[in-house]
């Protein structure tokens, strides 16, 4: 195997070495942008084997210059082949080829890329999170005119008056089921109360990225995601935990931090940080309910299209996150 590296940095050794000299002097922007570990900044040397490898994404209209790259390419770089199989297909890996290279140098007109990934017109409540990662992350390698780059910036992160909304959403989803943790093991329910600990922790973890102003990603990344936060101490313990007592206790440790941070961003009049019991049950929540109503300012919590869906039937397909965001915030008849 050759030395691996991360994937965004072979990328832009690729371009530079490899790919820019083939170009001439056609205009076009270069980036590692869009699905990927390597995009995310997660990729390991797991990750090399499919979708992973020397490939860029070139913005430009040229017809040809796929089929061009083919014959020009190097079938090596840095000990990795340029060569993906099977060729065309949604999942590919690398493999040696002494024929022409089936390559990942994918080529599309920024306006068309930028419309496949998140439509026409788009709305930024139903723009999936894991979307603008793929938007906002990476590494831009070439960008004369700063065209990607201002798209780039432009949905870096919501603007204030929906980043308010969006957050007082996720606040309502834990609000919704924090007290299930201890109504459940009640009934004897452990399973069910394992279920809804995961549930919780899952809309914490978002939560936490989002009060950083970080993009959640889809499920396989939310833990590395949040591995370097030291709240994630608090989720693993809820998640370990045997028993009703110490998930609850867990969770509220991460109640108390999200509303700590929540406060100290200042989005909202403050709340008191601290467990209280759910009525007279007893069970120690935070009331989330209290920060949602503060930050949505009577608005309705429907949410973002990742409040509302997790299918990925759905997320993958930007006029169905559309339709299904728009029926979602119409007005009841």
């Amino acid at each position: 195997m050759p030395e691996f590296r991360p994937g965004v940095e072979l990328a832009r050794l690729f371009y530079l070495e490899a790919v820019r000299p083939l170009l001439g002097d056609r205009p076009h922007l270069a980036a590692r942008v869009g699905p990927g570990s390597d995009v995310l900044g997660f990729d390991t040397e797991r990750s090399t084997d499919h979708d992973w490898g020397p490939r860029v994404d070139l913005f430009l209209d040229d017809d040809h210059l796929a089929e061009e790259l083919r014959h020009t390419l190097p079938k090596r770089f840095l000990g990795w082949p340029t060569n993906f199989v099977p060729p065309g297909a949604r999942v590919r890996s690398m493999e040696y080829t002494d024929g022409p290279v089936d390559h990942y140098v994918t080529i599309t007109p920024l306006n068309a890329w930028l419309r496949e990934k998140i439509g026409n017109d788009p709305d930024w409540l139903a723009i999936p999170w894991q979307r603008l990662a793929e938007i906002t992350g990476g590494a831009v390698f070439h960008d004369p005119d700063g065209e990607l780059t201002r798209i780039r910036e432009r949905f870096c992160w919501y603007p204030d008056d929906l980043w308010r909304y969006v957050l007082g959403c996720q606040w309502a989803r834990i609000g919704q089921e924090e007290s299930f943790v201890g109504r459940t093991a009640e009934l004897g329910d452990d399973a069910g109360s394992r279920v809804v600990t995961a549930r919780l922790a899952r809309d914490l973890a978002r939560l936490f990225l989002l009060q950083q102003r970080r993009w959640p990603p889809y499920g396989k990344w939310l833990g590395t995601a949040m591995k370097s936060d030291p709240a994630a101490k608090h989720l693993v313990l809820a998640l370990s935990a045997d028993d009703a007592d110490h998930r609850s206790a867990a969770l509220c440790d991460a109640y108390e931090e999200a509303a700590r941070r929540q406060n100290a961003l200042r989005l909202c009049p403050p709340q008191e940080t601290h467990r209280r019991p759910f009525f007279d049950r007893g069970y120690p929540v935070i009331d989330a309910g209290r920060f949602a109503g503060a930050l949505l300012g009577g608005q309705s919590p429907i949410g973002s299209i990742d409040q509302i869906t997790d299918s990925t039937d759905v997320i993958d397909r930007p006029e169905i996150c559309i339709a299904v965001s728009n029926a979602a915030r119409s007005p009841r008849p």
